[in-house]
C-alpha cells in the first residue's frame, strides 16, 4: 500500500516495500507523486529491480550536509588546482547551516539565513558569493543524485569591479632597478616577462624550457586557469630575459624561486620603492599592466581577449573602461566629424 500526503506546498509519497524499507519522496506536484508511486507499485508487482530506488532514498534521507560536502570535494574538486579553496568555501557553508543537517532542509529560507550570518560577520559581497557557489556546487550535486526533489534558488549579492592597478613607466623602472640593486636579476627578469606577455605569475612558474620557440619567438602554454591552452608572442625584452634563464634540461621550469620567495622579495622591493601602503600593488598588477598597454595602443578587444586567455569578453572589457586614451579617441573621432558643420550662434 501506498498513499500521498501534502507536505507545506509539496507533496510526499509513501511506500513501504517488502523487504521493510521505506520510501518518502517529495515532489512539486500531486501528479508526480502519484506517478512516482504507481510506477513503483508496478515494479514491486512484476518483480523489477528497485533496489536503486532505496538506495537513493535511503541515501537522502540520511545525507546531511558535511557528508554532502565531502561528497562533492571527492567527486568534483579532488586533485583540481583550487581544492583547498574550495573546501575551505564548503566547510564554512555546512559549519554555519550545521554538519548534521539534512540536505533536504535546505531552502531559500536557510539560504537567506546563511547571508544574513555572513553579511553579520562583516563579509564582503565577493566572499559572500564565493560561499554561496560552493553551496550551490553542492546543491546540484544533491539534485543529479536524487538527494534532493528541488534545486533551490541562489541569488547571488551584486559585487563591486573594484579598484584596478597598473604600473605606469616610470614605476615599472624603478620597480626593475631595485630588484637588480638587490641583485635578483632572476626576479627582475621574471617581472619583465610578466608585463610583455600578461601571463598569470602561476602561468610563468609552470613555463618549461620546451614550451619556448625561439625562433617564433612565441611560448606554449598547457595548463591554464581556464582549462584551454594558448601560446603568446613575445617581445624581444621577454624573449631576452627568457633566454638568460634557459636550462640545459629543457623539463625543467625556467625560473627556479618558489612563488613564496617571490612574494617575500617583491613585498620588500614594494616597501624600499615607498609603496608599502599601496594595497593593490601585487605581483597581478602587472597582468593588468599589459592589458591596459595594449588598450592605450589600440589593439581589437577581441586580439586583447586571446592574448591574455581570457575566458569571457567581458572581463577584457573592464580594461577598455578605466584607460581614458580610449576614451580621449572617441571624443578626438567626434571632433573630427565636426567639420564642416555649421556651429549655431
Amino acid at each position: 500500500m501506498g498513499a500521498i500526503r501534502a507536505k507545506g506546498k509539496r507533496f510526499q509519497a509513501d511506500l513501504r516495500t517488502p523487504n521493510g524499507a521505506r520510501l518518502r519522496p517529495t515532489f512539486e506536484t500531486h501528479d508526480e507523486a502519484d506517478h512516482w508511486l504507481r510506477l513503483t507499485q508496478e515494479k514491486i508487482r512484476t518483480g523489477q529491480d528497485i533496489s536503486l530506488d532505496v538506495a537513493q532514498n535511503t541515501r537522502a534521507i540520511a545525507m546531511n550536509l558535511r557528508d554532502l560536502a565531502e561528497e562533492v570535494r571527492n567527486r568534483h574538486w579532488r586533485g583540481c588546482k583550487s581544492e583547498d579553496t574550495l573546501w575551505i568555501q564548503a566547510r564554512d557553508v555546512y559549519r554555519r547551516l550545521g554538519a548534521s543537517r539534512s540536505v533536504r532542509e535546505i531552502n531559500e529560507n536557510v539560504i537567506d539565513d546563511l547571508i544574513y550570518q555572513l553579511e553579520r560577520d562583516g563579509k564582503s559581497n565577493g566572499t559572500i558569493n564565493r560561499r554561496l557557489a560552493a553551496l550551490s556546487k553542492m546543491l546540484k550535486h544533491a539534485y543529479r543524485r536524487g538527494y534532493i526533489s528541488r534545486m533551490p534558488v541562489i541569488e547571488r549579492k551584486r559585487e563591486s569591479e573594484g579598484r584596478m592597478r597598473w604600473l605606469s613607466y616610470d614605476e615599472e623602472q624603478v620597480l626593475l632597478a631595485k630588484f637588480r640593486e638587490l641583485r635578483q636579476d632572476q626576479m627582475a627578469d621574471f617581472v619583465e616577462v610578466l608585463v610583455d606577455t600578461g601571463l598569470r605569475t602561476g602561468e610563468l612558474f609552470k613555463l618549461c624550457g620546451r614550451d619556448v620557440n625561439a625562433e617564433e619567438r612565441v611560448i606554449y602554454l598547457w595548463d591554464t586557469k581556464n582549462g584551454k591552452s594558448r601560446s603568446v608572442p613575445l617581445t624581444l625584452r621577454a624573449m631576452d630575459a627568457l633566454q638568460r634563464n634557459h636550462k640545459i634540461d629543457s623539463s625543467l621550469p625556467l625560473f627556479a624561486f618558489t612563488r613564496h620567495a617571490f612574494r617575500h622579495q617583491w613585498d620588500l622591493v614594494k616597501s624600499l620603492i615607498g609603496l608599502d601602503g599601496d594595497k593593490e600593488f601585487v605581483p597581478h598588477s602587472l597582468r593588468h599592466t599589459c592589458a591596459t598597454r595594449l588598450v592605450e595602443k589600440g589593439i581589437d578587444l577581441r586580439v586583447i581577449q586571446e592574448f591574455l586567455g581570457h575566458r569571457a569578453i567581458q572581463t577584457t572589457i573592464r580594461y577598455a573602461k578605466v584607460v581614458p586614451k580610449s576614451l580621449h579617441a572617441a571624443r578626438d573621432a567626434l571632433e573630427l566629424s565636426d567639420h564642416g558643420v555649421t556651429k549655431r550662434a
